[in-house]
């Protein structure tokens, strides 16, 4: 608020030079037509903030280039005028993936969903203005065997597996699954984890994928 009560001069000065810029809160990004006038504008701007508005202006964070090659607000503009998501955003993402798909975490099934939704649900309501939307559904496949794999790891031990993989609808010889030494990753994605905990049993759960339900 206090942001945009001292700055709100500078958008009107914008605004009366016929610049396109979006800012929020301190972030701001001015679109120009061209690298020159982009290196022109920015002095310009520094040079008016600094004598207008008596605020000191970061040079070291405050640089110009293609708009495809930056990042506002977790956002990046193509060049054609696409909007999606910045690349550290989907890193930011995929850590969080596997920080709350950690087996270690002592959470109940139910605190882990709730956790997860929570998170998820907030991260999509805000991203979810991405034009380019296969950078986000690219990693349902991804995410989803996290959440196999967590649950793998939390049956424990083999007794622990073969149970939860009778209670997920499983029987014959591909129980024999529970006894397997691979490697948890590696099991979260063979065919037997994956029919039982199917991608709609794992909707059904509550185990979502906003980006999916909301398409669907």
């Amino acid at each position: 608020m206090l942001a945009n009560i001292t700055l709100h001069p500078l958008d009107l000065e914008l605004e009366k030079r016929g610049l396109s810029f979006v800012r929020y809160a301190d972030d701001i990004a001015i679109f120009c037509s061209s690298a020159r006038a982009a290196e022109r504008v920015k002095a310009s701007v520094i040079e008016w903030i600094e004598r207008e508005l008596k605020l000191p202006v970061n040079r070291a964070k405050s640089g110009s280039g293609p708009s495809d090659g930056t990042a506002l607000l977790g956002f990046r503009l193509e060049t054609d005028g696409t909007i999606r998501l910045a690349p550290k955003s989907v890193e930011r993402l995929k850590d969080k993936v596997r920080e709350l798909w950690d087996a270690r975490q002592s959470l109940t099934s139910e605190e882990l969903r709730d956790q997860w939704r929570s998170y998820i649900q907030g991260w999509w309501g805000y991203f979810r203005l991405t034009e380019r939307r296969w950078d986000v559904t690219d990693l349902s496949g991804w995410i989803r065997r996290h959440m196999r794999k967590c649950f793998w790891l939390r049956w424990h031990h083999p007794r622990g597996r073969l149970n939860a993989l009778k209670r997920l609808g499983l029987h014959g010889e591909i129980l024999g699954m529970a006894y397997s030494a691979k490697g948890a990753w590696a099991i979260a994605r063979h065919w037997v984890m994956q029919r039982a905990l199917k991608n709609k049993t794992l909707e059904r759960y509550g185990f979502t994928l906003p980006w999916e339900t909301a398409t669907a």
